[in-house]
């Protein structure tokens, strides 16, 4: 009888060190990161097959805590497979700059492309607001026309 309590015993230890040890590997998930003032930030990019490249960008605060988004956004063209160049959009820096005041934000941007090729996205957030240092938070989409 001592002998199977002991076996019970010891199999429940290493479900419990198994759970633990689980547990807190999940806790310091690389892919879980915590923010300040952020719920979610999101970038989605599209190319029409005219060439019409349109960017969405939003992102979730927290109520009554995020006071203030930047949202940057620009276009590179690939040159040669190698290198990477800005595109000319027409505005200052060759990027949009939108600034929000509040905690949620949705917001789209339309650019027609002039040439064929490999074009990277860089949509750059940085979410502040009274949960702390402000959150920056940088999405890169690549896309082929």
């Amino acid at each position: 009888m001592f002998k199977r309590n002991k076996s019970i015993l010891c199999l429940l230890i290493a479900i419990l060190m198994m759970v633990s040890a689980s547990t807190s590997a999940m806790a310091a998930s690389p892919h879980e990161t915590r923010y300040n003032n952020t719920v979610l930030a999101s970038s989605v990019a599209s190319i029409s097959e005219n060439g019409l490249l349109t960017v969405d960008n939003q992102f979730l605060g927290i109520r009554g805590k995020t006071t203030k988004g930047e949202i940057t956004t620009y276009i590179d063209k690939r040159i040669l497979g190698l290198f990477w160049t800005r595109v000319d959009i027409g505005q200052p820096n060759n990027q949009w700059r939108d600034v929000v005041y509040d905690y949620i934000y949705n917001g789209t941007h339309t650019f027609q492309l002039s040439s064929h090729g490999t074009y990277r996205i860089t949509v750059t957030y940085v979410i502040s607001g009274s949960g702390g240092e402000a959150d920056t938070i940088t999405q890169t989409i690549t896309k082929t026309y």
